[in-house]
C-alpha cells in the first residue's frame, strides 16, 4: 500500500471513530501527497471527504467550499461517478441548511451521474435522499415515485424493502402514478 492510500485509510478509521481532528489531518496529508503524484482524482477523493468531515463538524461555508472544489476536479476529469458522489454530499449540506429545493436539484443531479456511471448502489441512495426531503415538504405523490425508482434500481433489497415495494406501487397505481 502506498503512502496515499495508507493515510486515506487511516483518515477514513479516525472518521468512523469520530477523532475528526486527527482525520481532517490525514485528509489533508493525503491530498499533499495525491498532489505532489499529480493523481487529481485522488486530490478530489479526499476532498470530497474533507467536505463531509467539515458537514459533519458543523462549518458548512468551509464544506462548500471544498466540495466545489473537487466537484470541478471531477469535472474536469470527466468522471461521473466522483461527480454525483460530491452532487450528492452538497445535496446532504443543502437539505442541513433546509434550502430543500436546492438540495432536490443537487440529489436530482447525483442520481444522474451516478446512473452514468452504473454505480446504482449510490444511485439508489440520491433518489432515497431525494424521497425523503420530498415526504419533508408534504410532495408524498413524488416522494413515494422517488423510492419505487430507488427501491427498482438498487443492487440488493433488505426483506423490507422487498416487502415494501409492491404496497408502495400498489399506492402509486391508485394514484394513477405508476409507471
Amino acid at each position: 500500500m502506498d503512502q496515499f492510500e495508507a493515510k486515506k485509510q487511516e483518515g477514513l478509521n479516525l472518521f468512523q471513530q469520530g477523532r475528526y481532528d486527527a482525520a481532517l489531518e490525514a485528509f489533508e496529508t493525503a491530498v499533499s501527497l495525491s498532489q505532489n503524484a499529480g493523481n487529481e482524482a485522488g486530490q478530489a477523493e479526499m476532498l470530497n471527504n474533507i467536505g463531509v468531515l467539515q458537514r459533519v463538524r458543523g462549518e458548512f461555508s468551509a464544506s462548500l467550499a471544498t466540495f466545489t472544489e473537487a466537484e470541478a476536479i471531477f469535472a474536469r476529469l470527466a468522471d461521473d461517478n466522483g461527480q454525483g458522489q460530491v452532487l450528492g454530499n452538497l445535496g446532504d449540506l443543502y437539505a442541513g441548511w433546509r434550502k430543500r429545493e436546492e438540495a432536490a436539484g443537487y440529489y436530482g443531479r447525483a442520481s444522474s451521474f451516478l446512473a452514468q456511471s452504473g454505480d446504482r448502489e449510490r444511485q439508489s441512495q440520491a433518489l432515497r435522499a431525494l424521497s425523503l426531503l420530498r415526504v419533508r415538504q408534504g410532495h408524498w405523490l413524488t416522494a413515494m415515485m422517488h423510492m419505487e425508482e430507488s427501491l427498482s434500481i438498487k443492487p440488493r433489497l433488505s426483506l423490507w424493502q422487498w416487502l415494501f415495494r409492491p404496497f408502495l406501487r400498489l399506492a402509486l397505481g391508485i394514484a394513477g402514478a405508476a409507471r
